[in-house]
């Protein structure tokens, strides 16, 4: 790994066009203690406008608007997923309307989340709340955990099922059937179910077997909407299997209880299961069931997982009232997820146990041709845009120690132009690292090409990250390095930061918060000092997010976030977001844009450090976002949404011979939407959308449809889409009608993946003086192999 990440890094050519290539660089999942961080790196400026649903599901759809620099993006594309890919499904990036894109994360089960831009415009964070991430291995499989994984859903009605019902589908389809419930605006409707099935491979062959018998039957992904009630027949009226102690004096219960919460903070999980033991020996008293749930999570921590549960099911049992019904079942769920082993790799070992490495990785070519013409009454104008062939590849390697762990990644790529004067062959690595974990200290460091968009960190750099776990709830993180313009490039020692930043919390599981400040040169002169904080609040149905960037140095707002989600009654949804920020981000290295030299040395021969501070300024305006957007399911197949989203930014100055750029008083969009799944067969998906957008230069109109339908087994996927745009120009009263159709068939089925995409862009514009006729294809045909 070591000498892939210096290979690499000192065979990267330096040019500075870039061939129309990927718009999302990777996708990086990082376990933490209770969630998972998934970050979403871009190779350019995306604006984040509003996502759905807003704070759980088996799926988010993200809209994106892309900057200048992200140049036409008229296709799709999969990015390479890594670190804990068994999450991640999909990472997938369409064009969804003139000017927006939409990212859809498909995950592995239905999760909790919250998402959030970075503050450098290059990256989405979304950290998956439930995820919690398990080294240890267990097989258990869970009666109450008949809502997770996949189940079929044979029927749904207003009325209960009968048992002879149950009976019947359970001896047709030969697994075990029951009925699950779902209130729709105070309607109970009753779903007869059989599962739950592990793979989706088997759920899928099943749904084929059982829609002879129950055609109306579709798949279901982890989507219980309450988990399954535990009865006396779930969890056995076991007596004690310990005796009862004489009671001691509540002060000494209190000592006890501290001293075993002190233990577990110590990761002293030994002395911690002694001291609890000794409380659920007690007579019964308010604080027993505290004891006995902290019990069950000192064993699980200590890889004592069949006991564990068994003290989980003692509180089940015991108090099927009590406040931490909810986290055990949640545990209890985790527990029996823990035993799926991950797919053998090419390491050589049998799995993730100690002292084992674990290879993972894929590899992916794509072809990508697109050509545009322009004829009007006098003239006719055809040029190739794209004739290229992307080469992926993404290499993760782990070793689980006994008390360290490794990790090592390299993603990189490789573009090779065809065209006759097009930018040229182009080698990209966007990830270059070893990593090592110590679980007993609690600390953990990276080093190579890595990329962090959080603690004050602006993406890509070449450095040392680490961090420590110093006390529960408290994360210390620091890192030096010198920071990536672009991926295409070696390290650059020019720019150097250090970074330190304090992580406190969950606290109650509902909120955490940070702290961070960042110091960064260029050439010796200061080049961005910042300090911010960063605040999160999420429970079922309400989330909440602050961000705040301030730059000590120039003593201005580098940017400010608020955003929120919220359930409404009667099963509506609010979110809403609002952005300030300077864009791009404040630094002194912006004062080199649209100067005629490339360094700050060579500033320095022209201006004063005074007036190169005064010409960043200059160059860095300010701009703003607002969101808002409604949801609300109609029935089980049906989702409707409106969203409305508003941008402005100011002007840039004119200074030091660079010409002022125009500012946009305001960018207004207005969007509703309604989409279907399983609507004709299991797992399909239809979206209807309208939308109408203000700006400066132009008013569009758009209405589109878009479908992805499973083809026999489900391996292959159509997905035809349509849009239609009308666009008046405010800039010469232009009348412009657009048809825009596409389609991409893909197939995945175990380690292979397939794409072919093929589409067009049919204009006519009307001018006072002439007409303009416009057209655009496209095609694409890719792989991608998974080991």
């Amino acid at each position: 790994m070591w000498l892939a990440w210096a290979v690499a890094l000192l065979w990267l050519p330096c040019a500075s066009a870039q061939v129309p290539g990927r718009v999302i660089d990777f996708v990086e999942l990082s376990p933490n203690q209770r969630h998972v961080d998934v970050l979403v790196q871009f190779n350019c400026p995306i604006r984040y406008l509003t996502h759905a649903p807003l704070d759980a599901g088996s799926a988010v759809r993200i809209r994106l608007r892309p900057g200048a620099e992200c140049g036409s993006v008229l296709r799709s594309e999969q990015a390479p997923v890594g670190g804990q890919p068994a999450l991640v499904r999909v990472a997938e990036l369409v064009e969804n309307a003139p000017g927006e894109l939409l990212l859809t994360l498909e995950f592995t089960r239905e999760l909790h989340y919250v998402l959030a831009p970075t503050s450098n415009r290059q990256g989405l964070r979304i950290r998956l709340l439930d995820a919690q991430v398990r080294a240890a291995q267990v097989s258990v499989v869970e009666r109450d955990a008949l809502g997770s994984g996949y189940a079929i859903n044979l029927d749904s009605a207003t009325e209960p099922f009968s048992d002879e019902a149950v009976r019947a589908a359970g001896e047709s389809l030969r697994m075990v059937a029951y009925v699950s419930t779902l209130d729709l605006e105070g309607t109970i409707w009753y779903r007869l179910r059989v599962g739950p099935i592990a793979s989706r491979a088997d759920a899928e062959r099943l749904l084929a077997v059982a829609k002879q018998r129950y055609p109306r039957a579709w798949l279901g992904i982890d989507d219980e909407s309450e988990p399954r009630v535990v009865t006396d027949a779930d969890v056995p009226d076991v007596k004690p299997t310990v005796p009862i102690d004489p009671p001691l004096p509540d002060a000494e219960r209190r000592s006890i209880m501290s001293a075993a919460r002190a233990a577990l903070a110590r990761r002293e999980h030994a002395r911690a299961t002694e001291l609890l033991t000794k409380l659920t020996r007690q007579p019964e008293y308010p604080e027993r069931a505290r004891a006995q749930e902290l019990l069950g999570l000192s064993r699980e921590r200590a890889g004592q997982l069949s006991h564990a549960k068994a003290e989980y099911l003692e509180y089940l049992r015991r108090y099927p009232s009590g406040d931490a019904v909810s986290r055990i079942r949640s545990r209890l769920r985790t527990l029996a997820s823990a035993g799926r082993r991950g797919r053998r790799g090419t390491g050589g070992s049998d799995g993730d146990g100690e002292g084992a490495w674990r290879v993972i990785g894929a590899a992916s070519q794509m072809y990508r041709w697109e050509q545009s013409s322009v004829e009007t009454v006098d003239a006719f104008t055809e040029q190739q845009n794209q004739n290229a062939v992307y080469t992926d590849a993404d290499v993760t390697a782990r070793r689980r120690g006994e008390r360290f762990d490794f990790v090592g990644r390299l993603s990189a790529g490789y573009a090779k132009d065809m065209l006759d004067r097009g930018p040229g062959d182009q080698t990209r690595v966007s990830a270059a690292f070893v990593e090592v974990n110590d679980r007993e200290l609690g600390m953990a460091a990276r080093l190579g090409r890595q990329v962090r968009n959080s603690g004050g960190l602006l993406g890509t750099f070449d450095g040392l990250f680490g961090s420590w776990q110093w006390r529960p709830g408290i994360a210390i993180n620091a890192s030096a390095g010198l920071p990536v313009e672009s991926t295409r490039d070696g390290p650059q020692s020019d720019r150097r930061f250090f970074g330190l930043a304090a992580v406190f919390g969950p606290f109650n599981d509902r909120w955490d918060f940070g702290a961070f400040l960042v110091n960064q040169s260029l050439a010796g002169v200061t080049d961005r000092q910042a300090v911010g904080v960063e605040g999160r609040y999420f429970v079922p149905g309400k989330t909440f997010i602050a961000l705040l960037d301030f730059d000590l140095h120039y003593s201005e707002i580098n940017s400010v976030v608020l955003m929120g989600s919220l359930q409404l009654p009667a099963r509506w949804s609010v979110s809403f977001n609002a952005d300030h920020r300077r864009s791009p981000v404040l630094t002194t290295r912006n004062a080199l844009i649209g100067q005629p030299v490339r360094t700050l040395d060579e500033l320095q021969t022209l201006f004063t450090i005074s007036e190169i501070e005064r010409i960043a300024r200059d160059r860095t305006p300010l701009a703003d976002i607002w969101s808002l957007s409604l949801s609300r399911p109609i029935g089980e197949r049906f989702q409707f949404s409106v969203d409305a989203y508003a941008s402005r930014s100011d002007p840039t100055i004119a200074s030091a011979g660079v010409a002022a750029t125009p500012g946009i008083r305001l960018d207004r969009t207005i969007q509703a939407q309604i989409s279907a799944s399983s609507l004709f067969r299991s797992s399909d998906l239809w979206v209807l959308a309208a939308r109408d957008q203000v700006s400066d230069a132009a008013t569009t109109r758009s209405i589109s449809i878009a479908s992805r339908v499973p083809v026999g087994s489900g391996a292959w996927r159509i997905g035809p889409r349509l849009r239609v745009d009308q666009r008046e120009s405010q800039i010469d009263s232009a009348q412009e009608l657009l048809l825009v159709p596409t389609l991409r068939i893909d197939y995945q089925r175990g380690r292979l993946w397939l794409e072919f995409e093929a589409g067009a862009e049919f204009g006519d514009r009307t001018l006072a003086a002439d007409d303009e006729t416009t057209k655009r294809y496209y095609f694409g045909l890719g792989y991608r192999l998974s080991f």
